[in-house]
């Protein structure tokens, strides 16, 4: 191998921790700095789509995440009056692909990476604020640093790109987790309400337990607004098909969560100096998109490669960031697209969402820049 590298990650999400882990394993010296407690992080679960799980096989983490996913086989996309637009043969777009689609809580993910990191030499610093000041040292004192510290309120991103802010995109959403009676739901479908400005989708992670996630637009507001909390949302979905009746009935209250949803604008530039984003840091996209936590796992799996070829860290961010950027910038506009339908006025008398695409053409996008053959 190389002569080893000294790499400090700030931010541990799923790039920053799937990173460190590919990192330690190729023998670099590996540091990961997280200002929450590790494995706190925002979200109720995760949708890994088959690009996902490639990352995930190479890892060698598949077989553990699997055990604790649903596996879902259709996504059907509804209306209030519970007619179906569209369906997505999830099953048919694996088997084209060659790897599974899973659900998962983003808890047990991030469980399964942090055990993976466990058995590593990676040094861990969690509760630990990362400034403008501790990132100078950062970088006077290690080869290469990551900033994989989110959408929000990234140091890193404003060493690199310090105009960049996040955007609101005018829109809530209410995240929560549901446990309940086993065939209440179908465990294998992915469900999607659309219409009069709303949405309420449900993805099961086992036949008896779901996350989902309520939205409509709305000024950027307070967490604290009763708009945002269940009796509310039980009077705003009232008349919505029975899933979303009994998701609501069901959930675990302390599991909701508003998120007053933001993405970025794309980067001109993902690095600067020895600095260098990744995941939601360089390239957030909106819920939409259906591809947050995947997009981080192809981050970290696609730099640790170049890592390995390369000693040169002049040419590695460069080299990185004209790899990625292209397909994470389809994928930012695609997620906006597909919210401006769905959280149109217009909505309310067309079938909101609909993307006619053909299987075929989702597995090109989607294993784009992977040597899946």
């Amino acid at each position: 191998m190389h002569h080893p590298k000294h790499i400090a990650i700030i931010g541990a999400g799923v790039a920053g921790l799937a990173f460190a882990l590919l990192a330690s394993r190729q023998g670099h010296n590996v540091q990961l700095f997280e200002h929450k407690p590790l494995g706190k992080q925002m979200g109720a679960g995760v949708t890994l789509w088959p690009n996902a799980t490639f990352v995930l096989a190479k890892m060698g983490l598949l077989a553990a995440v699997r055990a604790r996913s649903g596996e879902p086989e259709w996504m059907r996309r509804l209306s209030p009056d519970n007619s179906e637009m569209t369906a997505l043969p999830i099953a048919q777009l694996d088997e084209l692909s060659g790897y599974p689609s899973l659900t998962i809580l983003r808890k047990d993910l991030m469980t399964v990476l942090i055990d993976a990191c466990k058995n590593t030499d990676i040094l861990f610093h969690d509760n630990y604020h990362i400034d403008e000041h501790k990132l100078a040292d950062l970088r006077q004192n290690n080869d290469l640093v990551i900033g994989a510290d989110g959408r929000m309120q990234s140091v890193a991103r404003h060493y690199v790109a310090p105009d960049a802010k996040p955007v609101y995109q005018g829109f809530v959403n209410i995240i929560g987790i549901s446990h309940y009676p086993k065939g209440t739901l179908c465990p294998t479908a992915i469900l999607d309400f659309c219409g009069n400005g709303q949405r309420f989708g449900i993805v099961p992670v086992s036949d008896t337990m779901a996350y989902w996630a309520a939205a409509w637009q709305t000024p950027n507001g307070s967490s604290d607004d009763p708009a945002y909390q269940l009796p509310q949302l039980k009077t705003r979905f009232a008349t919505w098909p029975i899933p979303v009746q009994q998701m609501l009935n069901f959930v675990t209250p302390s599991s909701m969560r508003p998120i007053f949803v933001h993405d970025l604008d794309p980067l001109s530039c993902w690095h600067r100096d020895n600095v260098l984003l990744i995941g939601d840091a360089a390239h957030a996209s909106l819920p939409t998109s259906g591809q947050g936590a995947c997009q981080a796992l192809e981050d970290a799996w696609l730099l640790a490669k170049h890592l390995s070829e390369t000693q040169d860290t002049q040419n590695l961010l460069p080299q990185f960031q004209l790899a990625r950027q292209s397909k994470t910038g389809q994928i930012q506009q695609s997620g906006r697209v597909l919210a401006s339908t769905i959280f149109s006025p217009a909505s309310a008398n067309t079938q909101a969402g609909v993307v006619k695409q053909s299987l075929q053409d989702i597995v090109n996008v989607w294993m784009s820049g992977l040597p899946i053959n």
